[in-house]
């Protein structure tokens, strides 16, 4: 039995980050790239990493390269060789990972993109355990993934991407996969004019640029 736990399905919400600048594009953590595969399907150059061998035998077949890593390697692509790069749920698993994107950005040229996704520990349904039972579960995906050791917020990312010299290009929010509760959040998120963002989206998603 596999003991890989991503699942192999293309996201939509990492997909409509991509900008449509770029030929050369760098994934960390790709998995088995269901979503990367659409990229090179638009004519793009992928070329992806994982420290899953399982899974990088599936990422081989789908995307122009791929290849596994060990988890403490901080510069897996040349520097200044790609046009953008995908960091897909992958930095809140990374030690000390405000110093490993500062690395993996000299791989992006001047100019350059990046798309990152993190989990959302502000997100309220996330502090309920904490603030009202005082306990942080461990689960084998979603926001309580047991492997994650960073906590990640809104300013925090913001905060890494600006000492990386990222400038925040677009911001996305992603909320409950719940058809009730997903309404019910942009409602109240578009309602107050973003002010209780950080509380209501499951996920900090945004893409920056190398200046």
């Amino acid at each position: 039995m596999s003991d890989y736990q991503y699942l192999d399905e293309p996201r939509p919400d990492i997909y409509r980050m991509i900008p449509p600048d770029g030929k050369l594009i760098g994934t960390i953590g790709c998995g088995r790239a269901a979503t990367e595969l659409q990229l090179v399907r638009d004519g793009r150059e992928v070329h992806g990493v994982d420290v899953s061998a399982e899974a990088i035998e599936v990422a081989k077949s789908r995307l122009t390269s791929a290849r596994v890593i060990k988890p403490a390697d901080e510069t897996p692509f040349e520097a200044n060789s790609l046009d953008g790069l995908i960091l897909a749920d992958v930095l809140e698993h990374m030690p000390m990972a405000w110093l490993r994107l500062r690395r993996l950005m000299e791989a992006v040229k001047p100019g350059g993109w990046v798309v990152i996704s993190v989990p959302n520990n502000r997100y309220v349904e996330a502090l309920v355990p904490l603030l009202f039972k005082g306990d942080w579960p461990e689960y084998p995906l979603g926001i309580f993934d047991e492997t994650h050791i960073q906590v990640m917020t809104h300013k925090r990312l913001d905060r890494w991407c600006r000492d990386a010299g990222l400038t925040k290009e677009a911001e996305f929010d992603l909320y409950d996969f719940s058809f009730f509760k997903r309404n019910v959040y942009r409602a109240i998120n578009l309602t107050t004019f973003r002010l209780f963002r950080s509380f209501l989206t499951f996920e900090v998603q945004a893409r920056y640029r190398k200046t």
